[in-house]
């Protein structure tokens, strides 16, 4: 035979081979499409040539919906699931789409969730996700073609019990004298709605929400929180938490402490002091906070004429420095009036650091920043020089009050 949907088909078109030489035979005509009229021919072949047969014509039956079943599922989690299906008969016409399909409700169509898994008859796998824990579900194969959608056997399962939601803590950022900023990531909510989410801080490892904490919504995703109330010197632990009906769990932790380089009380924090040092007082928080920037370049002054008392090197002794260089000297402009005269961020208590002090700013130069070269100290050698450091290097040494050198105030807090 030979067959076509128009007329007069030919070998040239859809053809059977069904043995030699004469008499009757049988072919078998396949791959047709429904509700399609084929013409058809029989055809015989000798060395002389093809001859065909009358035409006769047929119309295909229409296609039905697929015939699918449903697999029965597996790999169960609080949240997922492993389901699909096998597409046994296509119905006469192409599968275009198929999958699964559930809900909680019986009888589950491609109206409620599903999946889209292909085409073609066979069969397929079907990941199932986004579920809630400790909830039966009821799952049905479906596949589609020109006819409609059918749908295989209901099976049905019982997700695991919630668990814990993940948590991970965002580093903490924007910190100032009394603040900072963190926040958290909620990667998975365990299976049942997270009902609260933030972070919790404490000056002591592994905060909990019992403590200080931010509450900042629910359900699942990433979330911005701003800590308060910190204080100057202290260093802070952060993790961020997500509650749900399980319980609480929390993400990593992280650390940061408020000091040398925030900005505070008109300038930069530059150093806290520790125990052992001059003026510390335990229990409670001081130190040097350094000028933002430079006063000037210009003389240490006065030169030949000695300074009484300004030979203060330790830390404290900068203020008492300048005080006693002002005094004793009454030339404009000089590195100790430059700091002594100065008012910035609403303080006026701003001096020239000693010797220790000035080390001090060396050692944390990269926090405060904005430094030159060298730089003068408080602290007069003689009546013609005093003590100045070079701030890239650590290079130190006497020089003459009347060479110009940088200038940068610190004050106490």
């Amino acid at each position: 035979f030979g067959w076509y949907s128009s007329q007069n088909p030919t070998t040239a078109n859809s053809f059977t081979s069904d043995g030699t030489g004469a008499g009757n035979f049988t072919s078998s005509i396949t791959g047709l499409t429904g509700s399609t009229t084929y013409y058809v021919k029989a055809y015989a072949t000798n060395i002389a040539g093809t001859s065909y047969g009358s035409q006769v014509n047929f119309l295909t039956n229409p296609p039905v919906s697929p015939t699918v079943t449903t697999t029965t599922t597996s790999s169960l989690t609080y949240n997922t699931a492993i389901s699909g299906g096998n597409v046994i008969s296509d119905g006469g016409a192409t599968i275009t789409m198929r999958g699964v399909c559930w809900s909680t409700g019986q009888n589950p169509t491609t109206a409620n969730s599903f999946t889209s898994d292909g085409t073609g008859t066979g069969s397929f796998v079907s990941s199932i996700t986004g579920l809630t824990g400790s909830t039966t579900y009821y799952v049905r194969a479906y596949a589609t073609n020109s006819a409609g959608t059918s749908y295989g056997n209901q099976v049905n399962f019982t997700t695991n019990p919630p668990i814990l939601p993940t948590v991970t803590t965002t580093s903490v950022s924007s910190i100032t004298y009394n603040s900072a900023t963190s926040g958290g990531n909620v990667t998975s909510d365990g299976g049942a709605t997270v009902t609260v989410r933030g972070v919790c801080w404490s000056t002591s490892q592994n905060p909990l929400t019992t403590g200080a904490h931010t509450s900042e919504g629910t359900g699942a995703g990433s979330f911005t929180s701003s800590l308060t109330g910190l204080a100057v010197g202290s260093t802070y632990y952060v993790r961020a938490y997500a509650t749900n009906i399980t319980g609480t769990s929390y993400g990593n932790q992280v650390n940061f402490t408020i000091g040398v380089g925030v900005s505070y009380q008109g300038g930069i924090i530059a150093y806290i002091l520790q125990s052992g040092d001059p003026g510390y007082i335990a229990g409670q928080t001081h130190g040097l906070i350094a000028a933002p920037s430079d006063q000037g370049y210009t003389e240490w002054g006065c030169d030949g004429t000695p300074i009484t008392g300004a030979d203060g090197t330790a830390l404290g002794t900068g203020n008492q420095n300048t005080i006693d260089i002002m005094a004793g000297c009454s030339t404009a402009g000089i590195a100790a009036r430059l700091c002594g005269d100065l008012v910035l961020g609403g303080y006026s208590d701003w001096y020239l650091p000693s010797h220790d002090e000035l080390y001090k700013l060396y050692y944390n130069k990269a926090a405060i920043g904005g430094f030159a070269s060298n730089y003068w100290s408080s602290t007069e050698g003689s009546s013609g020089t005093a003590w100045l450091l070079n701030i890239n290097d650590g290079g130190q040494g006497y020089l003459n009050k009347f060479l110009s050198s940088g200038v940068r105030a610190i004050r106490s807090f």
